[in-house]
């Protein structure tokens, strides 16, 4: 009867041991500490073992410590003691799980590939720790431990340190128990509520810094213990507890002694204490973070820094000042980890309006682009991304251009070879900053291989055409750098009937630095051509190369470009101001990194209009009147950047910028017509809004020398009739 009522306990334990290392900790105490792992959920957790044998002298009384820390472990709840997860009792063993842990002992001794610096202050921030956990047990819990110990305290993912051995315990107002080890039974009786700990807290100093302890008198000699605990350290392990100090005066004198209050205990503690820190606090906390989490334990980095920035992110207004801190930890997790915790943040980023939150996502895109899906991609996040492409701050749009590079490869065939060349077409044409224009021009060749081959020649000799005609000078080159670096996706007919015929337009450019780029890739287009004049058997191969989605072999010749177009992006070198980006930086942006990238983009992006005025005072240089500016004007568009190139693609970019997201075909198919050149070039022809401002600007400014010149002349000739009538009055006077 009773076999159909009992029931096996072993059963009911949600938790099963996946190992059993052998840890010193075994031998020292009741217990053995085994890993485990939840059954349902594969949940990592430790696994404390008690055999119950009767034929062990002192069975029951061990037993009897068994059950009584499983019972303080269940009742006990703080940061600093072990978490009680699960307890059961099966036949003659007794099951204790908790939350995953590791000796201390074994911690340390696994720790010395870390920095001597680093961990002082990870120890010091484990021991304040132990004083945290031991003043809750003897004044709020009114128990004392009764075996601080190197082998009573755990270490957990996060790094905590965590007291555990619990079976000593008992009330402060006790006695100590007489059979605890003698080793580490303190000297002399219960004086106070604490003196027995803080005694076992010196022991614990003593075995952190020199190892376990082997007979009392050792505690005499500091050894390796840090000069900054050798004031209060006597104290502790004093024979008299009337003479052992309370925890405060531990805490303050090592604070004092500068052994307290180092940057890793501070950023727990700020952690910890997120919620009550006021708005200038926390930002100042969290600017400071990611330079220093390069020199925390990676457990603590991952399992406790991560943890509270991601917690915080749910709730803090200002998620843009956490983020930089939760993507340098991200590169820490796998691909799951990252998936259910870093993805979310980034998506709800991007959703911001905020521009300073998008520099600082455009800035660490490097980070994680390559670690998100390509549908999460597609979905959610292309359409918020390259809506950066029409932003005002050209800091903006200039990362966004840079950003595509790092997600191409991800795209899908509408987002990239429709939606981002309509895009990339609109900025090479029609925007105003020349830097712009070339990064364009040199993402497009780095993405080359990634788009669709049907239409790729076509796309990429249309833009990169465009770009010869470019009054910028490095972008006329990036140009030339472009068309060499991606020489094996044109058809031979194509090299012959367009791509020669717009580099020789460029031949007579007015930089020399361009004419000589150009020449030398004229030479290798011909000596492709002239390769298979003379071996025709290498036509039909070229042509599958180039209609391969692979990208073939690229010749000796085209490796200088290469390397010119993929090693990276322009960056201009002289200042200009960019007001909203300066405005929007005062009082927006918070994070340092962010305000640094910001300055320095600030720098980068306008270097464009100065160059851009150079050029057109080279160009104009000794032209005194409006008909010679019309002439030299003429002469350019005449015989250095020809503007005659025509091509039916059919892809009219209209200056509406929402224009160009609409959908006014029937197919996909009908989109691919790109048409690159059907806008005017941007400065060289005769109705361009830029030459006629500069004509204008030129004309005013010699009509304004004219008026400030008969102005002083005016002034001159009152001034000597003046003096006139002076000299008449004296000469009257002297008469």
């Amino acid at each position: 009867m009773w076999t159909i009522f009992s029931r096996d306990s072993s059963k009911d334990f949600p938790y099963e041991i996946s190992e059993s290392p052998k840890y010193v900790f075994n031998e020292k105490s009741l217990w053995k500490l085994n890993k485990g792992k939840k059954k349902n959920t594969a949940q990592e957790v430790s696994i404390f073992e008690f055999l119950i044998n009767d034929d062990i002298p002192g069975s029951e009384t061990r037993s009897a410590l068994a059950k009584s820390a499983v019972k303080h472990l269940k009742t006990l709840k703080h940061p600093n003691i072990l978490s009680f997860l699960e307890s059961s009792e099966v036949k003659t063993i007794i099951y204790l799980s908790t939350e995953y842990i590791e000796p201390l002992q074994s911690f340390i001794s696994s720790q010395n590939n870390l920095h001597t610096d680093i961990m002082n202050q990870y120890v010091a921030w484990g021991i304040s720790n132990i004083i945290e956990g031991l003043k809750f047990l003897n004044f709020e819990a009114k128990l004392c431990h009764n075996k601080v110990n190197i082998w009573s305290v755990f270490v957990n993912k996060a790094g905590q340190w965590k007291l555990g051995e619990l079976e000593y315990m008992n009330s402060v107002d006790n006695s100590p128990p007489s059979y605890v080890s003698e080793l580490y039974c303190a000297p002399g009786h219960r004086q106070s509520p604490f003196s027995i700990d803080i005694w076992g807290l010196g022991v614990l100093i003593w075995e952190v810094f020199n190892g376990p302890l082997s007979n009392q008198s050792a505690l005499k000699i500091p050894k390796k213990i840090p000069k900054e605990i050798l004031t209060i350290y006597p104290k502790l392990v004093a024979v008299d507890p009337m003479n052992r100090p309370s925890y405060d005066t531990v805490t303050s004198t090592l604070r004092e002694q500068g052994y307290f209050g180092n940057d890793l205990e501070k950023t727990m503690t700020s952690l910890s204490q997120y919620h009550i820190l006021d708005d200038f606090q926390r930002t100042a906390f969290l600017e400071k973070l990611p330079s220093l989490l390069e020199t925390y334990p990676k457990n603590i980095a991952l399992y406790n820094v991560l943890p509270s920035l991601l917690e915080m992110f749910n709730y803090v207004k200002e998620q843009k000042v956490i983020f930089p801190s939760m993507i340098k930890l991200s590169t820490m997790l796998d691909d799951q980890e990252f998936e259910e915790k870093i993805v979310p943040c980034i998506v709800k980023l991007f959703e911001s309006n905020d521009r300073a939150t998008r520099l600082l996502l455009l800035n660490t895109i490097e980070l994680y682009a390559s670690r998100l899906k390509a549908d999460l991609l597609n979905t959610n996040i292309f359409p918020l991304l390259v809506s950066g492409l029409a932003d005002a701050s050209p800091t903006i749009r200039e990362l966004t251009v840079r950003s595509m590079v790092y997600i191409s490869s991800k795209l899908n065939y509408n987002n990239l070879n429709v939606e981002l060349m309509r895009h990339f077409a609109r900025l090479q044409m029609k925007d105003d900053q020349g830097s712009i224009r070339t990064n364009t021009t040199v993402c497009l060749g780095k993405i080359a291989q990634y788009l669709d081959p049907k239409n790729r020649s076509k796309i990429l000799s249309s833009a990169f055409s465009r770009a010869l005609k470019d009054p910028f000078q490095p972008s006329r080159m990036a140009g030339v750098s472009a068309f060499s670096a991606t020489q094996q996706y044109y058809p031979l007919i194509e090299v012959s009937t367009r791509v020669l015929p717009a580099l020789c337009q460029v031949t007579l450019d007015p930089e020399k630095g361009v004419r000589d780029i150009t020449f030398q890739t004229i030479r290798g287009f011909l000596g492709k051509l002239e390769n298979v004049s003379e071996d025709a058997r290498l036509k039909e191969k070229m042509e599958e190369e180039v209609a391969n989605t692979t990208s073939p072999a690229i010749p000796t010749w085209a490796g200088w470009a290469v390397t010119t177009v993929t090693s990276k992006f322009y960056s201009s070198k002289i200042p200009q101001k960019d007001e909203k980006s300066v405005e929007l930086s005062k009082n927006n942006l918070n994070n340092t990194s962010v305000n640094n990238c910001e300055q320095q983009m600030h720098s980068n992006l306008l270097k464009d209009n100065i160059v851009k005025n150079v050029y057109k005072e080279k160009q104009i240089e000794s032209i005194n009147t409006l008909q010679d500016i019309q002439n030299h004007k003429n002469s350019m568009n005449d015989s250095t950047l020809p503007n005659d190139w025509d091509d039916n693609s059919g892809w009219n970019v209209g200056d509406d910028w929402e224009s160009i997201g609409v959908d006014t075909s029937n197919s996909i198919k009908d989109k691919s017509d790109f048409g690159w050149e059907d806008q005017e070039p941007i400065l060289l022809d005769d109705s361009d809004e830029l030459a006629k401002k500069a004509e204008a600007e030129l004309i005013k400014e010699e009509m304004r020398k004219k008026r400030e010149e008969r102005k002083q002349e005016r002034i001159k000739q009152l001034e000597s009739k003046r003096s006139n009538k002076q000299s008449l009055k004296l000469g009257g006077k002297r008469l």
